[in-house]
């Protein structure tokens, strides 16, 4: 581990840890906070920071993100930021405003306003969150093995939701290389099956190093995940521009065909056209019936509730949920007039 900033007098230090892909906060030698970081070629990608329950309120995720952005700026290395955390340390010290890198934006704040890019950032981060379980040195094998097997189902669910709704919404960009990112599913499915294969012992893949396997994997969720912020910010400027809420159905469609598309990923099946469609219903079927066989346990499907308060309303529109702040009698005065 390469240390970043040590402060003696509070037994305060903060280190990289190139092996989890985080910065760790270490208070009397026990991790106290980290921030999730990705490497892109020369640049980093920071994710989610996070400073334990018991620590919070002490300014540690401050004292942790300054130390983090003072050794980017030495090392003139430059940040794509999707930290909120990291986000409003920014904007509340405009000095450390260089550090990001103007080539490639992050996804713009999570607002009422852009439903889908609502929907991305809180599909990703269920990604980035499920991939760092399943590399978890503090967790025994049998549970990794676990996580990584829903990281993948979820992961190939996704890949294929993206190659049904994003991508034929997205040939109306004309800024927008669909080819490209049809290529990064292929290869991002195909980093999934030697990760699910290299596991469970697929002897095709059992030379294949897991951390490099990982790596590669990362990578491509990384790029993948740029890719997607560029469709999803046009599709956005689109319909903003039209007037219209097209925005909102993609982002239903997107959210829906998530929890009924394969849950293993096909890297050489076909993604686009009528041909990809095919083949993901008929691997949905293959697959489904797999999972029942085996007794798969992966993420369960949210429930979409029909009355106005359906919570995937409000998740997908990033309004309050008014029916769980209505006064209890109220909720009962609303009932008994239901019916």
């Amino acid at each position: 581990m390469r240390t970043l900033m040590y402060d003696a007098e509070r037994e305060l230090s903060v280190v990289e840890n190139e092996e989890l892909r985080r910065y760790e906060l270490l208070l009397e030698g026990t991790t106290a906070g980290t921030l999730d970081f990705r490497v892109l070629g020369e640049q980093r990608v920071l994710g989610h920071t996070e400073v334990t329950a018991a620590h919070r309120g002490r300014g540690l995720g401050t004292a942790l993100i300054q130390a983090v952005l003072d050794d980017l700026i030495a090392e003139e290395v430059r940040i794509t930021n999707y930290c909120p955390a990291v986000e409003r340390f920014l904007q509340g010290h405009p000095t450390y405003l260089v550090v990001l890198d103007p080539s490639h934006p992050a996804i713009r704040p999570r607002s009422r306003s852009a439903p889908l890019q609502q929907l991305v950032h809180a599909q990703h981060s269920s990604l980035w969150e499920l991939a760092a379980g399943a590399q978890d040195p503090e967790v025994d094998g049998f549970a990794r093995r676990r996580v990584l097997d829903q990281f993948t189902a979820v992961a190939a669910q996704h890949a294929a939701a993206v190659a049904d709704v994003l991508l034929p919404a997205s040939r109306a960009a004309a800024d927008i290389d669909t080819a490209v990112l049809v290529e990064n599913l292929k290869r991002f499915e195909q980093a999934l099956r030697v990760l699910k294969g290299r596991a469970y012992g697929d002897a095709r893949f059992l030379n294949i190093s897991i951390a490099e396997t990982w790596r590669d994997a990362e990578r491509l969720l990384t790029e993948h995940e740029s890719f997607e912020a560029d469709v999803v910010s046009s599709l956005e400027q689109q319909h903003s521009a039209d007037g219209a809420d097209g925005a909102v159905d993609v982002a239903r469609s997107l959210a829906k065909r998530q929890w009924s598309s394969a849950t293993r990923p096909h890297p050489n099946s076909p993604h686009a056209g009528l041909a990809g469609r095919i083949a993901r219903r008929l691997w949905r079927i293959a697959d489904s019936t797999w999972d029942e066989l085996e007794g798969r346990g992966l993420p369960t499907q949210p429930i979409e509730h029909v009355n106005e308060h359906s919570p995937l309303t409000h998740y997908l529109l990033g309004t309050v949920d008014d029916a769980t702040n209505t006064p209890e009698s109220d909720r009962k005065d609303h009932s008994a007039s239901d019916h």
